[in-house]
């Protein structure tokens, strides 16, 4: 299955794209995902993860290992990674693919595509509709965190949503994200999706 997301970061397209080669601070924006410390990687290069996930009463823990790709000619690139969950025998394989470009407002633009695949018992879990309301929601908090790890330009003290800062204001730091390491509770994405369709439809 194919899937295309996009965010805004208010932040330079230079401090966006160093972020994109931090491995670790990626995994840590994403909601359920960790590295995995107690695994070694068997490859050079990969980096062992964990990826920890509810709906109900259903849990997984995926196990597996990334890899992380870049191209520094057109600020792009690619996490690859596989990972099985041994308690469903559910096994997971997936591309996401990232560009990210200036915005014309002010800002940067992230436009990623991921193509996975589930096999095994969850796979039951997979539509296409409910996996892409789930990354919908994924992509969402992961801006968010991502926006609050990264350092706002010197002349900012507030930036709207156009990405353009207010002038003469004093600079701002990066601000910790919140971490949370538990699994990911998909219904709760699930419902946060469905309360926001809702909404627009009512406007």
């Amino acid at each position: 299955m194919q899937l295309e997301q996009s965010f805004h970061i208010a932040a330079p397209t230079d401090t966006v794209w160093k972020a994109f080669h931090d491995i670790e601070l990626l995994v840590d924006c994403l909601p359920g995902a960790s590295i995995n410390r107690e695994a070694t990687a068997s490859e050079e290069g990969a980096i062992p993860l964990l990826f920890k996930v509810k709906l109900g009463p259903i849990a997984a823990s995926f196990a597996g290992q990334g890899r992380l790709n870049l191209d520094e000619t057109s600020n792009s690139g690619a996490i690859i990674g596989t990972a099985v969950d041994a308690r469903s025998n559910s096994r997971v394989k997936g591309e996401a693919s990232f560009t990210v470009t200036a915005a014309a407002a002010g800002g940067t633009d992230v436009q990623v595509k991921v193509d996975h695949s589930i096999t095994g018992s969850l796979a039951q879990f997979s539509r296409e509709g409910i996996v892409r309301a789930l990354a919908e929601q994924l992509t969402k908090q992961f801006a968010e965190n991502l926006q609050a790890r990264l350092p706002l330009p010197a002349t900012a003290g507030a930036v709207h949503g156009s990405g353009v800062a207010d002038a003469g204001a004093a600079p701002a730091t990066p601000r910790p994200a919140h971490r949370d390491t538990s699994s990911i509770d998909l219904w709760t994405l699930l419902k946060a999706w469905l309360a926001g369709l809702f909404s627009s439809r009512r406007n």
